[in-house]
């Protein structure tokens, strides 16, 4: 679902913006905001050695979902938009680094192909996701499908929570 939910806002968080009186280039300010905010994923694997690779990645789908949400409600608002924008970066690329450590964790002496697993999932749900929403936004609207899509998100990011076990190891996930 992770990268269900990250393809969703890059897929769209364009449209939103391109729906809206900023000026053309928010479009690209956007995408460099992202990419500086995710420079907190340089810590990712810090965060993961103390609260565990599954916190880690929960916390990311939560962050992931605040960022859909905030889109989704009030996209329209540069504030509201470069705060998205932001709090989508930090979701996103400490979410692609902690996969690695996780599928470190996971598959220990395959960790080289559990993680190459792991991008082809993701390569598969980066085709399907968008093509649904594309389906359902003439019924829903674009605002209500990143709402949806925000609500999924933290419903798993809280599930890993839940299931992750004291520390949150991708092996308590297995047990």
């Amino acid at each position: 679902m992770y990268f269900a939910v990250v393809v969703i806002y890059f897929t769209y968080a364009a449209d939103v913006l391109g729906g809206t009186d900023l000026p053309a280039i928010a479009v690209s300010v956007v995408y460099v905001l992202i990419g500086a905010c995710g420079l907190v994923a340089l810590a990712t694997g810090a965060m993961a050695g103390r609260w565990g690779s599954s916190r880690v990645a929960a916390m990311c789908l939560v962050i992931v979902a605040l960022a859909l949400a905030l889109l989704g409600v009030a996209g329209d608002s540069i504030v509201t938009t470069v705060i998205s924008a932001g709090v989508f970066g930090v979701g996103y690329m400490a979410g692609s680094a902690v996969l690695a450590v996780w599928t470190a964790e996971l598959v220990p002496d395959r960790a080289g192909a559990a993680f190459t697993a792991c991008l082809v999932v993701g390569a598969v749900s980066s085709v399907i996701a968008p093509a649904l929403a594309g389906a359902v936004i003439p019924a829903l609207g674009l605002g209500a499908l990143l709402l949806t899509s925000a609500a999924v998100s933290l419903v798993i990011g809280v599930g890993l929570v839940l299931l992750g076990g004291t520390r949150g190891s991708a092996t308590a996930l297995v047990a």
